[in-house]
């Protein structure tokens, strides 16, 4: 079975296009110089330091949630289990995560922002014959997402399960957009990032000796 970090990067990949920052939220930057060892993707440096400049744009900001197959979310309110667009804003409800097997995730985000690299011909043709630049080896990172205030859940060896518990708003605020402000935490699980800003996903590419990009 794949690993916790290739599980969410495919999911990552269906939902965005983008590969995952692992660990989420590690301080990836736009233009950053990564390495691949050991299934993880490691920065050693950012393309200025080549005397590379990169011009960015910024991406629309979006939404994300999504969970694996094998997760299930169910909302509890006046001892019953309700839907959603049943809450009672102003009672007091529940939602409880079960997470049926390893390598599970759940991530919730209200806005997903990113920005890449607009002028990257360019820095390709810088980097091709910089001394140091190792064209095996060096991937830039030439589009990051980023969000704050998220949500991540997820199992890496063991099953497991979490609860929030709180007034209706708040299970409706971690239900949309994954914040947990106002809310209690119960039950066992082996990853739990709550409130947390960062980077969440990029893209790679490298340079060929031609100064040519390789997506």
């Amino acid at each position: 079975m794949a690993s916790l970090p290739t599980a969410f990067d495919k999911a990552l990949r269906k939902a965005l296009g983008a590969r995952s920052v692992w660990p989420i939220g590690s301080p990836i930057e736009i233009g950053d110089i990564i390495v691949k060892g050991d299934g993880l993707f490691n920065k050693v440096g950012n393309i200025r330091d080549f005397g590379a400049v990169a011009q960015t744009a910024a991406h629309v900001d979006k939404s994300l949630d999504f969970t694996s197959s094998k997760v299930k979310q169910r909302i509890f309110q006046a001892s019953a289990e309700v839907g959603k667009d049943d809450l009672d804003l102003a009672a007091d409800a529940s939602v409880k995560l079960e997470f049926a097997s390893k390598t599970q995730f759940a991530f919730k985000t209200s806005s997903l922002s990113g920005e890449s690299i607009q002028n990257l011909l360019v820095v390709g043709a810088k980097l091709a014959s910089a001394p140091g630049w190792d064209h095996d080896n060096f991937y830039i990172a030439h589009e990051t997402y980023g969000a704050t205030n998220w949500t991540f859940l997820g199992t890496k060896d063991s099953s497991g399960n979490i609860e929030f518990s709180g007034k209706g708003s708040g299970i409706l605020s971690f239900l949309t957009a994954g914040i947990t402000a106002g809310l209690s935490q119960s039950g066992k699980l082996e990853l739990v990032q709550t409130g947390t800003s960062g980077k969440v996903a990029m893209n790679l590419a490298r340079v060929k000796e031609n100064g040519a990009i390789d997506f």
